[in-house]
């Protein structure tokens, strides 16, 4: 029976979601091991023990594997936000395409695995920065970066590789000029929360975006330097449209409030994917932050449109995934119930001259049941959940409204668990393709086209 504190050697076997590595026992018991690479020979000290698994740290790398390298972070044992960077990239890009096929085999039934798409840049890809801020207890110094790992303490980061050159500047800058305080989460006290910005692909175009821990009908006595502030730094960094500030008073990990205010120059930037569409960003708008690998996911969804087609776009934000395969379509239909992300979504459609479509501005499942009402039938449906993916009863409700579905996942394991929702509803995934959206980390981006099943007639 294994405990902690034991010490065991082991050869690690694989790499999982979730950012750890696995090995087993000669018995077969099974031990995550984090920043072990397969194929290590390792020597580990158990500090979890279950029934069935436990976790080990490594003590020492008895043997190292082919596919270990050099991490391109220095800071990467502390900074908690990239789980692979020891990793041979295109070793690792297998590995997630295998934790995908893992995530399927309980299905019950097979499915066609398309080649994994690399990103097209695996350093400098990352466009939105969501910095955390505090400051330090004696001497109030600025500390600008992300969480270290399973803690809420800042890593003060002065270079990140995965993220633009001119953002770690733009922290430096925050760090040197800032003069109204960084937030202490164990007090609740302090203005700036995070510091976030957002780029466009080619890095002409910024937002930016201070979260404040205040009440909006408290900014007046801030406004004069926060103002002063945000125009000084779009001096130094011309790139810089617009500086919002988000208000944000609620003892809470999430990083937004509800409410912004532009203080500097305009609310929005656009951002072009190559050169074919054009896309209207705001401060609260949902983009994908890797722009490089979504223009490849979008050729992928639309690569399963029929020309004159109905699309059904579910959860459509700012509507990017639609306007991109609009062209292919007869019409496209959004839904989306975030109303900044409807303003632009509407202007979006008119900027890349898209002529059929409809937008609803409404609670997701309420519309579905209106278009079920009105006996609507779509030709595709895309959805694009967030991670804790779609519920029960939506999957019901769009099962009723179109036979392919074709759904843009960010985790294999929500995905999966739908799939089998789907499946009791008659459909059935027929192909998937994983995409490195976020190289270095654990996250699995997948498209998945999915079909009802033809009903056998009974004589």
């Amino acid at each position: 029976m294994i405990k902690c504190n034991d010490e065991l050697e082991l050869r690690v076997e694989k790499l999982t979601y979730q950012g750890s590595a696995l090995a087993r026992t000669e018995d077969g018991f099974v031990v995550f091991v984090k920043n072990a690479a397969p194929c290590d020979l390792v020597k580990v000290k158990i500090t979890k023990a279950n029934k069935n698994w436990a976790v080990g740290e490594i003590i020492e790398i008895l043997e190292e594997s082919k596919h270990r390298k050099k991490p391109i972070c220095p800071l990467f044992n502390a900074c908690g936000s990239c789980s692979y960077q020891y990793v041979d990239y295109d070793f690792l890009l297998q590995e997630k395409n295998n934790m995908l096929k893992e995530a399927f085999y309980g299905l019950g039934y097979d499915v066609e695995f398309r080649k994994p798409c690399a990103s097209p840049k695996i350093e400098e890809y990352r466009h939105k920065i969501q910095y955390r801020v505090s400051e330090t207890k004696n001497s109030k110094r600025l500390l600008v970066g992300y969480f270290k790992e399973k803690s809420h303490d800042i890593v003060n980061i002065k270079f990140c590789p995965i993220q633009p050159k001119i953002a770690d500047e733009m922290a430096e800058f925050l760090r040197q000029n800032w003069s109204l305080g960084g937030y202490v989460e164990k007090t609740h006290k302090g203005l700036l929360r995070s510091f976030i910005v957002r780029f466009s692909s080619d890095l002409q175009n910024a937002l930016v975006t201070l979260v404040l821990n205040l009440e909006e009908k408290n900014f007046s006595q801030f406004e004069f330097k926060l103002c002063d502030f945000a125009k000084k730094m779009s001096e130094k960094f011309p790139q810089i449209k617009g500086v919002s500030v988000n208000f944000n008073s609620e003892k809470t990990n999430n990083i937004l409030g509800q409410k912004f205010k532009t203080i500097f120059g305009e609310e929005f930037i656009y951002e072009n994917l190559g050169d074919e569409k054009k896309y209207k960003i705001s401060p609260s708008s949902f983009f994908q932050v890797n722009p490089h690998c979504a223009k490849e996911i979008f050729d992928e969804v639309k690569g399963y449109i029929d020309d004159g087609s109905v699309i059904l776009d579910a959860y459509g934000g700012v509507g990017a995934i639609g306007i991109w395969c609009a062209s292919c379509a007869k019409k496209v239909v959004l839904v989306e119930e975030s109303e900044s992300s409807i303003k632009d979504a509407k202007e979006n459609f008119k900027l890349n001259n898209v002529e059929k479509y409809e937008i609803f501005l409404a609670d997701a499942k309420a519309q579905f049941r209106k278009f079920i009402k009105e006996k609507k039938k779509f030709s595709h449906i895309i959805i694009d959940p967030p991670r804790k993916g779609c519920d029960r009863e939506a999957l019901e409700i769009l099962s009723q409204l179109g036979e392919k579905i074709i759904y843009v996942s960010c985790n294999p394991q929500t995905l999966v668990r739908d799939l089998k929702i789907l499946g009791e509803l008659g459909f059935v995934a027929k192909s998937t393709r994983a995409f490195d959206m976020f190289p270095f980390s654990y996250h699995i981006e997948s498209v998945t086209m999915i079909e009802k099943e033809a009903q056998t007639k009974v004589e």
